[in-house]
């Protein structure tokens, strides 16, 4: 995640308009916690606006940049014949002529492929920033293949309906959520029974940048089971939602987290 420096302390103001903590208020708190590295007592979710500047920041500099360090993966996402990579594709249902899978999070260009030996790929891209990406789409003139369209994960059966979904994917982004199990939980409910949702992040996150933006949840393992906590909570997903799904991990050769989730 992008730190601001004080050169830059003036891009704040156009993000902040749309948060409900606003102008001068919102630079004293990112500055005391960045700057001071005072750890204020905020609500979750004021916690998790506070960090969209990060975020708005971050995908800015990456289309400046044509993908930063990741310039090979920013190419690919713009590639229209990128095959559906293969530890996503094995969990969509052979049968399916057509498959609709849902992107949660998926940022301004989502990380999936979108052609898969002879089926159809249906991608439908969502996440909560969506407006704030169309403005940079349009900045650094940018055409997505899949144009993401704004919603929380915490909501998407106000959009969606329940069993909607062959698979439903998640990268890097449900722990930057300002309520994980209910994201979650949102997830299986538009996923079709006996399929999949399938989610890839980082172990620890919360813990490995010091709970500061929107890093407030750490996943991880226990013995394969899924661990949601927080600097004040720790759940055990896979234990207390049994009856709704199988949740089971496992960290890939590349320190991955690999969550999947069927759904009963």
């Amino acid at each position: 995640m992008w730190v601001l420096s004080e050169d830059s302390m003036q891009v704040p103001n156009k993000i902040y308009r749309s948060l409900k903590t606003q102008g001068v208020l919102g630079t004293i708190i990112y500055v005391l916690e960045n700057k001071f590295q005072l750890r204020l007592p905020l609500g979750t979710k004021l916690r998790w606006r506070l960090g969209i500047r990060n975020e708005i920041l971050f995908w800015d500099k990456y289309f400046k940049e044509k993908g930063l360090q990741w310039s090979a993966n920013y190419h690919l996402r713009l590639d229209p014949t990128l095959q559906l990579q293969e530890n996503i594709s094995k969990l969509i249902p052979e049968d399916n002529e057509t498959v609709d899978i849902l992107d949660v999070g998926a940022g301004p260009l989502t990380y999936l492929g979108k052609v898969y030996e002879n089926k159809i790929i249906k991608i439908t891209a969502v996440d909560p920033l969506a407006k704030e990406y169309d403005k940079l789409l349009e900045k650094y003139s940018v055409d997505p293949l899949v144009r993401t369209e704004e919603l929380e994960a915490e909501k998407l059966t106000k959009r969606f309906e329940e069993n909607s979904f062959d698979l439903v994917f998640a990268r890097n982004c449900i722990d930057h959520s300002f309520s994980p199990e209910k994201a979650i939980l949102e997830m299986i409910k538009v996923c079709k029974r006996k399929c999949y949702i399938l989610m890839m992040h980082i172990p620890n996150e919360a813990e490995n940048e010091n709970y500061k933006g929107l890093h407030q949840w750490n996943f991880s393992s226990d013995n394969g089971e899924f661990i949601i906590s927080s600097k004040n909570d720790k759940v055990n997903f896979s234990d207390k939602f049994s009856h709704l799904c199988k949740a089971k991990c496992i960290i890939t050769d590349d320190g991955w987290l690999r969550t999947e989730i069927r759904k009963e």
